[in-house]
């Protein structure tokens, strides 16, 4: 049921509190419990769907890479940036870059 959610609502703002209603959890509950089962918490793995989707959308040049961010879900650009380089190693922008140089 989370799953499905985050994968219908990513690109929202998405309340851990709301999140851990869903499956009938106290917030603190359901975050020891995802990450038990996950060994990332919630935040990271919502962050990972996120970044995934940005990097498709930056596949299209036409696109601002701000634009992009708040498409993704992203509610600070900064945050955007350091997330995306930590799941990628690179910043968006050397990310689009690569992408152009690939044949």
């Amino acid at each position: 049921a989370v799953y499905k959610y985050v994968m219908e609502n990513f690109t929202e703002d998405i309340h851990l509190d709301h999140v851990a209603s869903i499956v009938h959890m106290t917030t603190s509950s359901f975050c020891r419990y995802f990450k038990s089962k996950t060994k990332k918490t919630f935040i990271q793995f919502l962050n990972e769907i996120r970044i995934g989707y940005a990097s498709e959308l930056l596949i299209d040049e036409s696109r601002d890479i701000a634009q992009i961010c708040y498409q993704c879900g992203f509610n600070n650009f900064t945050s955007f940036n350091k997330n995306f380089k930590k799941f990628t190693q690179k910043t968006p922008s050397e990310y689009r870059l690569s992408l152009a140089q690939m044949p």
